[in-house]
């Protein structure tokens, strides 16, 4: 856990993940939006885009983390 179970923002983390995981899952076909292989595929674009946001907000380079996400966008078509 990130943070302490009972403080005042418990919850906050894995309700974030949660929030952003039924997001992108709107963006799927309805019809097996809820196999394992498609929540799986959420959860990787999920962590593509975290990844990119903390590398932007470490170094500051946009060109090269929209760049990656850009990338990222043509390998999932």
């Amino acid at each position: 856990m990130l943070i302490d179970p009972d403080g005042p923002w418990a919850g906050f983390a894995r309700d974030t993940v949660e929030d952003w995981l039924a997001l992108l899952a709107r963006s799927q076909p309805a019809a097996g939006r809820d196999t394992e292989a498609v929540r799986a595929h959420r959860t990787l674009v999920l962590a593509v885009l975290r990844g990119a946001l903390l590398d932007l907000l470490a170094t500051g380079d946009s060109a090269r983390a929209t760049a990656a996400l850009h990338l990222q966008l043509d390998l999932l078509e």
